[in-house]
C-alpha cells in the first residue's frame, strides 16, 4: 500500500527522476557539435555561435529522449546488470508511460529548436534520431552494426555542427570523429565483457559474437587508421603544417585511454572518463586550445616572430 509520504516523496523526487533519465552526463558526447565553428574560425561570430549552442541544446534534447526509449525497451534485460539495474525506469521508481510521454514531448521540442537553426540541422537531427530507433530496437543486438551505429551518431553531429555555422564539414575531420568513436564504443564492449563474464548476453545480446581477442583486433586496426588519418589531416591542413603540432595530444590522448581501459572501468562509461580522469581533461582542453590559436594564426605568428628575434639577435652578436 502506498502511503501519502511514499507520494510525496515520489513526487518530489520525479524532477531528478526525469533529468537522471536524460542522461546529461552523456551530452558531453554533443560537445563535438561546436568543433566546425572552431575549425572554420566561426568562433568570433555570436550569431553562428548562438547557432552552435541551440543545435547543441537540440541534440541533447533528441538524444535524452532516445535514452529513455532505450530504457524502457531494455529495461527487462538491464535488470540483469549490476549497475543498469538502478536507473529510474529499470528500478520502477519512474513510471513507464510517463517517462514515454516525457521523451516524446522533449524529441518534439528538440526537432522544433533543431528547425528554428535551420531546417537542414532538423534533417539531421531526423536522421539521427531514425538511426537510433533503428539501433534500439533491432541494430544493437548484432555485432559490429552495433558499433557502426554509435559511431554514426558522432559523425551526424559533426554534421550538424557543420550545418548549424554554414560551413561544409571536412571529409578528414569526419572520418577521424568515426574511428575515434568506434574506438570507444569497443573499449565499452570490452569492459561488459570483462565485467558481465558469464552474463554478458543476457545483459546485451551482441555480447555473444564478441571476445576480447577481437575487441583488441579490431581496436588496433582502428587506432592505427585513426593515427595515419589524424597526421594526413594535420599535413594536408589548410591551416598548414603547424597543425602536426596537435599531433603529440592525439597520442597520447589514446595511450591514457588505453591504461585507463587497463587499469579502471572507467572506459565502460566514454563520458565518465572526460568528467572524471584528469589527464584526459588536460590533454582535451590542450588540444582544443593549440588548435584554436593555430586556426586562428596566433601560435604560427608567435613562434616565426620568435624565430626571427633570436636570428637578428644572433646578427648582433
Amino acid at each position: 500500500m502506498v502511503t501519502g509520504a511514499d507520494s510525496a516523496v515520489a513526487d518530489k523526487n520525479l524532477p531528478w527522476l526525469l533529468i537522471r533519465s536524460l542522461r546529461p552526463k552523456q551530452w558531453t558526447k554533443n560537445l563535438i557539435i561546436f568543433a566546425p565553428a572552431l575549425f572554420a574560425q566561426k568562433i568570433h561570430d555570436p550569431r553562428l555561435v548562438l547557432a552552435a549552442c541551440l543545435c547543441f541544446v537540440a541534440f541533447c534534447m533528441v538524444s535524452g529522449s532516445v535514452y529513455i526509449f532505450n530504457d524502457l525497451i531494455d529495461a527487462p534485460s538491464d535488470r540483469n546488470h549490476p549497475k543498469k539495474s538502478k536507473r529510474p525506469i529499470a528500478s520502477g521508481a519512474l513510471n513507464p508511460k510517463l517517462a514515454l510521454a516525457i521523451a516524446i514531448l522533449v524529441c518534439a521540442l528538440g526537432i522544433t529548436l533543431a528547425f528554428v537553426v535551420r531546417p537542414a540541422v532538423a534533417v539531421i537531427v531526423i536522421t539521427y534520431l531514425v538511426l537510433q530507433a533503428a539501433y534500439v530496437l533491432v541494430l544493437k543486438n548484432h555485432s559490429l552494426i552495433d558499433i557502426g551505429c554509435i559511431a554514426s551518431g558522432f559523425v551526424l553531429r559533426a554534421v550538424a555542427g557543420a550545418a548549424a555555422v554554414h560551413v561544409p564539414a571536412s571529409a578528414w575531420f569526419l572520418l577521424c570523429t568515426g574511428l575515434v568513436s568506434l574506438f570507444i564504443a569497443l573499449e565499452k564492449r570490452r569492459q561488459e565483457i570483462k565485467a558481465l563474464d558469464t552474463n554478458a548476453v543476457a545483459c546485451r545480446k551482441a555480447l555473444k559474437d564478441y571476445s576480447l581477442e577481437l575487441v583488441t583486433r579490431l581496436e588496433s586496426l582502428i587506432l592505427s587508421g585513426l593515427l595515419f588519418s589524424y597526421v594526413l589531416y594535420t599535413i594536408l591542413s589548410w591551416h598548414g603544417q603547424w597543425m602536426m603540432l596537435t599531433i603529440p595530444f592525439i597520442l597520447y590522448g589514446m595511450g591514457r585511454y588505453i591504461q585507463i581501459s587497463i587499469d579502471s572501468t572507467l572506459a565502460a562509461a566514454p563520458e565518465d572518463v572526460l568528467l572524471k580522469d584528469r589527464p584526459i581533461q588536460i590533454t582535451a582542453v590542450s588540444w582544443v586550445i593549440v588548435s584554436g590559436l593555430i586556426v586562428y594564426d596566433v601560435l604560427p605568428k608567435f613562434i616565426m616572430s620568435s624565430y626571427q628575434y633570436i636570428e637578428s639577435f644572433k646578427h648582433l652578436l
